[in-house]
């Protein structure tokens, strides 16, 4: 990270610098009536300019924020305060307000397969495509409890799919709707893999999880119909989530490489198996009510 240069602070010696930091506190209106609303007269803010002027910077700097990842601050991610008490000011540090509201959206996540790269994203960036606009719609009546419709989001490898789901993900963990979150964001191919390895070894503990993702108020099931595919993952893993869901009326999204009739085809192990498989795929049908295909094109 690029350390933020004092910037105006041409300095020719002590007394130079001092005055310059005074010049600094009454050029700043935020800070100089922060401090006058604290009970600092004129000539304590200039006793005590030393102490005052990093509060000064950091207003000057913070409201114009970059954002979390472009700080380029010394003092990166947290922001000075003063405080005035029995003629006495004092410097303090305090987490930075962006930071705070990151770590409280982040708490939102009790499983998050996705990079970290991704927690910038807002709803803005993402593009205004059609189907894009239809998938948000659904969201949006979501939001406003007006449908518990699922999103199955398909399309070609690189057309997106993952990265809107976590735009929405993310939004929804920001907002913190009461009864909309925790939510848990599960790479399929992983996830399931895990719970099949976890009933060999500790099935206590494979039911906790099972339960987990069958039960928590939103689920992003992401790269859906990958990895390995047998009877126990179809019918004890992905039947039970995505029956339970269904019944709980629980808010689903799920992305996937695979259209419905491709996902039927491909768990569809034997002739028992078929017929599971085109029971979970009604399930989800009747659930999504149509699917979003957000095409081939590689945009992000």
């Amino acid at each position: 990270m690029e350390k933020l240069k004092i910037k105006n602070l041409n300095v020719q010696s002590d007394d130079t610098l001092i005055q310059q930091m005074k010049e600094a506190l009454y050029a700043c209106p935020s800070a100089l009536k922060f401090c006058r609303e604290l009970g600092m007269t004129d000539e304590v803010m200039e006793r005590n300019i030393t102490k005052i002027y990093d509060f000064v910077r950091d207003v000057n700097y913070c409201r114009k924020c970059p954002g979390i990842k472009k700080c380029q601050k010394d003092n990166a991610y947290v922001i000075s305060k003063v405080s005035y008490s029995y003629g006495v000011v004092e410097n303090q540090l305090i987490p930075c307000p962006e930071i705070l509201k990151r770590v409280s959206f982040e708490r939102q996540f009790l499983t998050r397969d996705f990079a970290d790269e991704w927690l910038d994203v807002t709803m803005s960036d993402i593009d205004k495509s059609q189907a894009k606009t239809d998938a948000s719609k659904v969201y949006m009546k979501y939001l406003r409890n007006e449908d518990n419709t699922w999103l199955y989001l398909t399309g070609g490898i690189g057309s997106g799919k993952s990265y809107f789901a976590a735009a929405l993900s993310i939004d929804l963990a920001k907002r913190g709707l009461k009864g909309k979150s925790p939510i848990c964001f599960i790479n399929s191919a992983q996830r399931f893999l895990e719970l099949s390895d976890l009933n060999k070894q500790k099935s206590d503990e494979f039911k906790k999880k099972l339960e987990l993702y069958s039960t928590v108020p939103v689920l992003v099931l992401d790269d859906f119909g990958h990895g390995l595919r047998n009877d126990f993952i179809r019918d004890a893993i992905i039947n039970e989530i995505i029956t339970t869901r269904c019944n709980k009326k629980l808010f689903t999204i799920i992305t996937s490489n695979f259209t419905l009739d491709d996902i039927e085809v491909l768990y569809s192990t034997s002739n028992a198996g078929a017929i599971m498989s085109k029971q979970i795929v009604k399930t989800i049908r009747a659930m999504c009510k149509k699917e979003i295909n957000l095409g081939d094109l590689k945009l992000y």
